[in-house]
């Protein structure tokens, strides 16, 4: 029986450009270095016989420079890799739940086999491990999982080989509230964020080995819905969170280093919708959610900006509507880039700037996004679809510099650099011939 082949998609809508599309390639969760050249995926793999796989791309390529499978009743649920993309850890449901971790992961060698093994694997932590559950710092060095029932943990020295089997540094376990659904890290990882059932905690000091469990620094329970997904400051000053049932606001805590006990929230805006997920520029500043409902006209995209100057209850400063629930957003560094992905009969992407200005849409993607996220500076995004479908990876186009009075976006700016020097050298020799003529 011959092998059906995929329909190629269609071309990104410009400046943008599709960079690759691998049709191979389930996606349960996709991550992206934060320069934008190492994507990882993990996901099923449907050929040449069912499995699950953590494959690891260049931004040139949609062939994987090395792969990583399991076969069985097992399920690649989460990934996450650190800013430069030489670390990359997954989280799995086998035997109830693990974290895997590969360090040198840019000088793997797929002709060995054992080569592309995790440098070490945790122990069974007692539940799954999926999307939104997993993070690793900047450095790669540190790690923290969670959603294995009300249990938080933590692996500090992560690219050690001594971290196989019982070694985490710390863990915590809430008796009386419910599963943690989401955490997020500072880029240092010295600071953790999760969200749960009616509840949102915080950790300081996370970088420094405890043992056994470790209490929180704070624990809010102002939330009193489910929180779905958290996103925390790059200096772990600032934290925000999205949930959906009862009432289902956008949550924010300013001045997080300094909060204790259960405090309240600075602000929160948009009650009644329900959220899918949430992220933040790297100041904490800018905020963005995705919205799944629970009304159709609820659906879309919701945009803060000052976020840190915000108190009380607060409107968005602006709201995108979309063609059914937006399941995942990201946001740039700095604030002025940003995307969503959507289902619905026509799953799509939306780039917008801060202003809330579509700058494209690219559709329909093969299936709904399982997974969305984007390059420091808004350069290059990654999205992930389906359980059995595929991975991309686009040039955004954006941030365009000015050549010339001329902006240009990002990689043709690359391809115009020598002629620009040519240029200028041919200018330099110009003034030079003009001053000896001038001196003679």
């Amino acid at each position: 029986m011959n092998a059906v082949t995929p329909t190629p998609p269609p071309p990104a809508p410009p400046p943008a450009t599709l960079l690759w599309w691998d049709p191979t390639a389930g996606a349960n969760d996709i991550a992206l270095s934060k320069d934008g050249r190492y994507v990882a995926v993990v996901g099923f793999v449907p050929s040449p016989s069912p499995h699950q796989e953590l494959r690891f791309y260049g931004r040139s390529s949609g062939t994987p420079l090395w792969t990583y499978s399991q076969y069985g009743f097992i399920i690649f649920g989460s990934v996450a890799i650190s800013a430069d993309g030489d670390c990359v850890a997954i989280g799995t449901t086998y035997q109830g739940g693990d974290v895997r971790f590969w360090r040198n992961a840019k000088s793997r060698n797929p002709s060995i086999p054992s080569d592309t093994d995790p440098t070490w694997t945790s122990v069974n932590l007692g539940g799954p491990i999926y999307k939104r559950c997993l993070d690793i710092s900047d450095d790669g060095n540190y790690v923290v999982a969670c959603g294995t029932g009300q249990f938080v943990f933590y692996w500090a020295d992560a690219k050690s080989e001594a971290k196989s089997g019982s070694g985490v540094s710390w863990s915590w376990r809430s008796p009386d509230l419910g599963t943690a659904h989401a955490v997020d890290l500072s880029s240092d990882g010295d600071y953790v964020a999760t969200g749960g059932d009616w509840y949102v905690a915080y950790w300081k000091d996370a970088r420094t080995p405890k043992g056994g469990p470790q209490a929180f620094d704070w624990k809010s329970t102002k939330p009193t819905d489910s929180i779905l997904d958290v996103a925390i400051s790059d200096d772990g000053n600032y934290v925000a969170a999205a949930g959906r049932g009862f009432p289902s606001p956008v949550y924010y805590w300013a001045d997080a280093k300094f909060l204790s006990d259960d405090p309240t929230t600075t602000w929160e805006s948009a009650a009644g919708v329900d959220f899918s997920s949430i992220d933040m520029s790297s100041d904490g500043d800018e905020v963005i959610a995705g919205a799944i409902g629970p009304n159709p006209e609820d659906q879309g995209v919701y945009f803060w900006s000052g976020a840190r100057g915000r108190v009380d209850t607060q409107p968005w400063s602006w709201r995108y509507t979309t063609l059914g629930p937006v399941h995942d957003v990201a946001i740039n560094d700095a604030g002025d880039y940003m995307a969503a992905a959507n289902d619905e009969a026509v799953p799509s992407v939306y780039f917008f700037d801060s202003a809330g200005d579509p700058l494209w849409v690219y559709q329909p993607l093969d299936d709904e996004a399982s997974g969305l996220v984007m390059s420091w500076d808004g350069g290059t995004l990654a999205v992930g679809t389906g359980e059995v479908d595929s991975a991309y990876l686009f040039n955004t186009g954006y941030p365009m510099k000015p050549v010339g009075g001329v902006a240009v976006p990002t990689d043709r700016l690359a391809l115009l650099s020598p002629w620009i020097g040519i240029a200028f050298a041919a200018l330099a020799v110009g003034v030079f011939a003009t001053r000896r003529r001038r001196k003679a």
